[in-house]
C-alpha cells in the first residue's frame, strides 16, 4: 500500500461504522475470552509452548526429544528464543515429560513470557495498524480497540502461534513496498523474504513483483529468502541434513490425524472434506481438493498479472492473502490474522466503493472478525466468508479488466482505410466547391 495514499473516507461514516463494530468485538472477546479460559487453559497456549520448545533443544526436527517434531525452518524459531530463556527450567521439565501442558501453563514464568510475547505482539501490530491507516482522534481509537477483538488475532495470540511474526513482516511490506525512499523499498523484499522464511506461503506475494515489473527485487527477494531458509539451519544440529526431517515431518502433519478432514480446517482441503462428507462422495475429497487449490493459484495469478494498471487498491491484496491462506493443507482459524491489511485498506478507502461492495465486504468482514471468540461455529462462517471474498475479489478486479479493455477499444485509432476513405471524401468535396 503506498505510503501517499490519501485517506479520503467520510469521518462521520466510517467512525460510525468503527463505533458498533468495537462494541460488538469487546462483547464477543470478553464472552469468548471466559469460555476459552474456563474449558481450553492448557490448549490455548499449546502453540506457544511447542516452539519454545523447539527453541531449547539442540534438533527439533528429528524426533530424538520425544514428540517435537518441527515443520517450521529454523528462522522461525528466532523470535521465541528470548521467550524460551524466560521460562527454560519449565520447558525442560515440560519437554521431559514431568509436568504436562496445562500444568506448564500455571508456572509463573512461562505466564510471564507468554505476557511478554503478547504484549511486543499486540503493540506492534496496533502501532503498524496505525500507521496504515492514518486515522486520528476517535477513529484510531475504535480501530485499534477492533483489531485488539479482531477474532483471528485474539486466536492467534492466545495460541502463541508464530504466524504472528509473517503478519508483521507482511505488513511491513505493504507499508513500504512502494515507498519513494529506495533504502525502505529494500527492506520491503528483506520483511517478505522473511515471512517467507517464516510460513512459506506468503511467497505467493512474489507475484505482486510480476504485476509491477520489478524484476529485479523479485531476484534480490528470491535470493533473500533462500538466505533466511537455509543459512539457519547451520545452527541446527545436524545442519541441511534436517531439510529431508522437515520435509518428511510437514508431510506427515498435512495428512496425520485427519487434520484435512477435521471440521476446523478451514482452507480448501477442508472445504473439500465437507463437501464430499455431505454428498457422500468420499472419492470426491481428493478431486475438489486439488481443483479448489490449485485453480485459486491460477485464477489469482492471472487475475494480479491482469490488474498491472488496476485502481483497486483492496483486491489485489485481498485474493492473494486468501489464496495463500485457504491453500493450506491445513489451515485453522488464526491464519485469517493477515485479513487485518485488506480490512484496513477497505475503511481508508470506504467511499470510493459501491454501496453494494461496502455492504457485501463489510458483512463478511464481521463474520470473521466476530463470532471466534464468543464460542460459536466460527469455523464454518469463517471458512465460507473468507470463499466469498475471494470469489467477489475475483469478479472485481475481471469486471475491471473487462471494462478498461473495452474502453481502449472504442479509443482505438482509426485504421488507415477509414483515414484514407475520409481523405478522399474531403479531397472530392473541395473539388466539388
Amino acid at each position: 500500500m503506498n505510503e501517499q495514499t490519501i485517506n479520503q473516507t467520510k469521518p462521520d461514516t466510517v467512525q460510525k461504522i468503527l463505533f458498533w463494530t468495537m462494541l460488538a468485538s469487546i462483547i464477543t472477546f470478553v464472552a469468548g475470552l471466559i469460555i476459552y479460559a474456563c474449558s481450553y487453559w492448557g490448549h490455548m497456549f499449546s502453540d506457544f509452548a511447542e516452539t519454545l520448545s523447539y527453541c531449547i533443544v539442540k534438533n527439533p526436527y528429528t524426533g530424538e526429544y520425544g514428540n517435537i517434531h518441527s515443520i517450521y525452518p529454523p528462522f522461525a524459531f528466532l523470535p521465541f528464543y528470548l521467550f524460551a530463556l524466560i521460562c527454560k527450567p519449565a520447558l525442560t521439565q515440560y519437554i521431559d515429560g514431568a509436568i504436562t501442558l496445562e500444568q506448564l501453563a500455571k508456572t509463573p514464568s512461562f505466564i510471564i513470557s507468554f505476557l511478554l510475547f503478547y504484549a511486543i505482539c499486540m503493540a506492534i501490530v496496533l502501532l503498524l495498524s496505525a500507521k496504515m491507516s492514518k486515522f486520528k482522534g476517535k477513529k484510531l481509537a475504535y480501530l485499534l480497540v477492533s483489531i485488539f477483538c479482531f477474532a483471528p488475532f485474539a486466536f492467534c495470540l492466545f495460541r502463541g502461534n508464530n504466524i504472528i511474526f509473517a503478519c508483521i513482516l507482511v505488513m511491513l511490506f505493504f507499508m513500504m513496498y512502494n515507498s519513494e525512499k529506495r533504502w525502505q523499498r529494500e527492506l520491503a523484499n528483506v520483511c517478505l523474504a522473511g515471512a517467507v522464511a517464516v510460513k512459506i506461503y506468503p511467497a505467493l506475494l512474489l507475484i505482486f513483483f510480476v504485476k509491477d515489473r520489478r524484476f529485479l527485487d523479485l531476484l534480490k527477494t528470491l535470493l533473500y529468502s533462500v538466505a533466511l531458509i537455509f543459512l539457519p539451519f547451520l545452527l541446527i544440529k545436524g545442519g541441511f541434513a534436517n531439510i529431508k526431517e522437515i520435509w518428511n515431518n510437514f508431510t506427515h502433519f498435512n495428512g496425520g490425524e485427519g487434520r484435512d478432514a477435521s471440521w476446523n480446517n478451514i482452507g480448501f482441503d477442508g472445504l473439500a472434506s465437507k463437501i464430499a462428507t455431505l454428498l457422500h462422495l468420499p472419492v470426491l475429497h481428493s478431486i475438489l481438493s486439488k481443483l479448489f487449490r490449485f485453480g485459486s493459484i491460477i485464477v489469482t495469478i492471472v487475475a494480479l498479472c491482469l490488474s498491472h494498471n488496476s485502481k483497486q487498491k483492496m483486491q489485489p491484496v485481498l485474493i492473494t492473502l486468501l489464496t495463500y491462506e485457504l491453500f493450506q493443507g491445513v489451515s485453522y482459524a488464526y491464519t485469517l490474522v493477515f485479513l487485518i491489511i485488506p480490512i484496513i485498506i477497505y475503511l481508508v478507502n470506504f467511499e470510493e466503493y459501491s454501496k453494494l461492495n461496502k455492504i457485501y465486504y463489510g458483512t463478511c468482514f464481521a463474520v470473521i472478525a466476530l463470532p471466534l471468540m464468543a464460542g460459536l461455529n466460527f469455523f464454518l462462517f469463517a471458512q465460507l466468508s473468507a470463499v466469498c471474498l475471494l470469489v467477489k475479489g475475483y469478479i472485481d478486479l475481471f469486471k475491471e479488466y473487462s471494462t478498461s479493455k473495452k474502453g481502449k477499444k472504442l479509443e482505438t485509432p482509426q485504421t488507415n482505410e477509414q483515414t484514407e476513405d475520409k481523405a478522399k471524401a474531403i479531397e472530392s468535396a473541395e473539388q466539388q466547391n
